[in-house]
């Protein structure tokens, strides 16, 4: 029977600790319609049908559970479930693994996880329920991560410490993640803070290059279930990353799902996706910190065609630059992002170009003892030639403004 202290995990003897999220959202949108409501809008929330006005909501954005257990010293099991209106399942599950981490007899460590989990891409979405402590919404690659990167693996770390520096290799074998590059492909990349659930979907756009009477692709539904399994054969991925003192870190980090492109199982193609992750993330000053990310991939499914050229065939590419300041229980922060995608396959029939950039800027204050209230204004300008097939201009600005308010307890 798992005890609910500190005191009994300090002890050696289990222990489980349960925390709840609260994140109350308002919002106010203009713009074309989010994507969430089957458009090709860049946010998680937009303005009213046709241009004709904002869009104000007030809601539960989520409502977080998340319960790590500690077994034993060194064996532990992490649990992170979501309640959501907006998902496809309103109870799902984000996160569930093991954690083996013996302790270290030398200046090298090791760890390893089991279990579905996020690969650790992300620089910014480092706070409880894998949450931004500098922004509401982040960037259009951790915006991405959150919604098609997740994996069902088996992770190892390797870390050395010598003097201020330390170095971590890691490696994972990984399935149900097939799909990934789905998104990126026919709406593009976003920004918005969702993390999909691992049995949910996520909705596409009535784009007439898909669905049951497209004459391109109809066996591709107008939704995308992220985290499947479709061609039976493992995806694997490495990481390397530097910490200098906890001032100055740099790391890279490969992704290849080793999907089959002609597989189509249950409505999902195989999507062969890889990518490439570089980040940078420097503490000059107290409370100061600057981070940079930069990724840069390819997705494709379907047959080969004439031309020796797959159905899509799509190059990603983003970055971002972000500069936060703490100072006492108040945060400012600011960060710029560029995105693009380029089709190489069938532009006349699907075309999957894409360019785009976005201002952020937030500030928040804490409460109690983790409370957040923030303060956010987004503003997206982006350019995507496929939403002249759905009425809409290919160029589009859009504003988004939201406060939320974080309650942990």
């Amino acid at each position: 029977m798992f005890a609910s202290s500190s005191a009994q995990a300090a002890a050696g003897l289990p222990s489980l600790d349960v925390d709840f999220l609260a994140d109350t959202r308002l919002s106010i949108a203009d713009g074309e319609p989010s994507w969430f409501n089957d458009w090709l809008g860049k946010g998680r929330y937009g303005g009213e049908h046709w241009g004709n006005g904002n869009q104000e909501k007030l809601r539960l954005a989520e409502f977080s559970i998340l319960a790590k257990a500690e077994i034993t010293w060194d064996i532990g099991a992490f649990v992170h479930a979501k309640y959501d209106p907006e998902q496809n399942k309103p109870l799902d599950l984000v996160e569930g693994y093991l954690t083996y981490h013996p302790a270290p007899t030398s200046a090298l460590a090791y760890e390893f996880r089991l279990g579905l989990m996020f690969p650790h891409i992300s620089r910014e979405n480092t706070g409880v329920a894998w949450t931004s402590p500098y922004t509401i919404t982040p960037s259009a690659i951790n915006s991405w991560v959150g919604e098609e990167i997740r994996a069902l693996a088996a992770e190892g770390k390797a870390t050395y410490r010598t003097g201020a520096h330390k170095f971590s290799l890691t490696a994972a074998l990984f399935g149900f993640n097939d799909p990934a590059g789905t998104l990126l492909a026919f709406r593009g990349w976003a920004l918005n803070d969702y993390k999909v659930g691992a049995f949910s979907q996520l909705p596409l756009a009535h784009i007439p290059s898909i669905g049951p009477d497209s004459d391109f692709l109809s066996n591709q539904p107008f939704w995308v279930h992220p985290i499947s399994e479709v061609d039976g054969r493992p995806g694997y991925y490495l990481s390397l990353d530097w910490d200098y003192a906890k001032r100055f870190k740099a790391g890279a980090f490969y992704y290849d799902n080793r999907g089959d492109p002609e597989v189509l199982e249950r409505k999902q193609y195989a999507w062969d996706t890889r990518f490439w992750n570089a980040y940078v993330e420097a503490s000059p000053i107290k409370g100061l910190t600057l981070l940079s990310q930069y990724m840069r991939g390819n997705t494709k499914m379907g047959f080969l065609k004439y031309g020796g050229k797959r159905s899509v065939d799509v190059d990603f590419e983003a970055v971002f630059a972000l500069a936060s300041h703490k100072f006492g229980k108040n945060r400012v922060s600011a960060r710029y992002d560029w995105f693009e995608t380029t089709d190489n396959s069938f532009k006349a029939e699907d075309n999957n170009d894409e360019w785009g950039h976005a201002w952020t800027i937030a500030v928040s204050r804490d409460f109690r003892a983790n409370d957040q209230l923030i303060l956010e204004w987004l503003r997206l300008d982006s350019w995507r030639p496929a939403r002249k097939t759905i009425g809409y201009a290919a160029d589009q600005t859009q504003d988004i403004v939201q406060v939320s308010y974080r309650l942990r307890f």
